[in-house]
């Protein structure tokens, strides 16, 4: 058979109405299953979540016994109380592992699709670009909520089960929506942020070099216009990210008087930025195939 009469295989099976991104996503978890070094940056990200239960179950076990000279000094030391500070560390002090773990599973999503010519494959199934895009920003989506949400949610209900009162349920029934809502801040610009250095450049190397230059140039821009300007550091993008957790956890800090709400459109215009860059790119390639 002459070689232009050869192509993939049309999908012939039955269509879904919804739900079409979760094979994508699944696809992508069985490629990073098999991946050591993705599975070393996994055991990378747990270290501190064993550090907060240890510091949890001490504190908790401790405060059973009011009397113990013990337990009056840890509860002098304010960086060992259980409280939502705690839970906003825990997060922020994630922000690192959550940006190289999502570096490392996506800087080739797109880019690697592109130049095996995968895009054909994908297409040539009952799959738009849009379920494209969505299973593949779900996937780091996922990726970054193990490392936040999931375990904090966890260090929260191990906190309640050690220390059962109505004191500890009313101190910390509402932090499950800071939680949900800070990790969400922080893990989808970093998924859609590499998804679009991605779908900009040609390979998985200059993929992730794009997205480290773009994160030290705006540190970089960030800190240079504080000096002229001090509400202009919420250009600086972590620090704009750690504002906004600070208004949702109620934690006061001193820092640079920069308010929340810019913080905030700057990183839902981040977001929008990075999500278009990336639709067009898919789409083109959809067209082409």
């Amino acid at each position: 058979m002459p070689i232009y009469h050869q192509t993939y295989r049309s999908f012939d099976g039955t269509v879904r109405a919804s739900g079409r991104w979760w094979a994508i996503v699944k696809h992508e978890f069985r490629v990073l299953a098999k991946s050591r070094p993705f599975l070393l940056m996994f055991l990378m990200g747990y270290p501190q979540v064993l550090l907060r239960v240890l510091q949890i179950v001490a504190v908790d076990t401790l405060a059973s016994n009011k009397n113990n000279q013990i337990t009056q000094m840890v509860q002098s030391v304010m960086s060992l109380k259980i409280t939502e500070g705690m839970f906003f560390d825990f997060i922020r002090l994630q922000a690192p592992i959550v940006f190289l773990a999502t570096i490392l599973a996506g800087a080739g999503m797109i880019c690697d699709d592109l130049r095996h010519n995968l895009m054909d494959i994908y297409f040539s199934k009952a799959i738009t670009w849009r379920d494209y895009v969505v299973g593949k920003a779900m996937t780091l989506i996922i990726i970054g909520m193990i490392f936040t949400a999931v375990p904090a949610i966890f260090l929260l209900l191990l906190h309640n089960l050690l220390a059962p009162s109505m004191q500890t349920i009313r101190d910390t029934y509402w932090l499950p929506v800071p939680i949900m809502a800070f990790s969400t801040l922080l893990v989808v610009p970093c998924a859609l942020g590499v998804l679009a250095s991605s779908a900009l450049f040609s390979s998985e190397r200059y993929s992730a070099i794009g997205v480290f230059m773009v994160l030290f140039a705006n540190l970089i821009i960030g800190q240079s216009l504080h000096r002229a300007n001090p509400q202009l550091v919420v250009l600086a993008f972590p620090l704009a990210l750690n504002r906004v957790g600070e208004e949702l956890f109620t934690v006061r800090r001193p820092m640079a008087p920069i308010s929340w709400e810019w913080s905030f459109v700057f990183i839902v215009v981040v977001c929008l930025v990075a999500f278009w860059a990336i639709c067009r790119k898919v789409k083109r390639a959809e067209v082409a195939t």
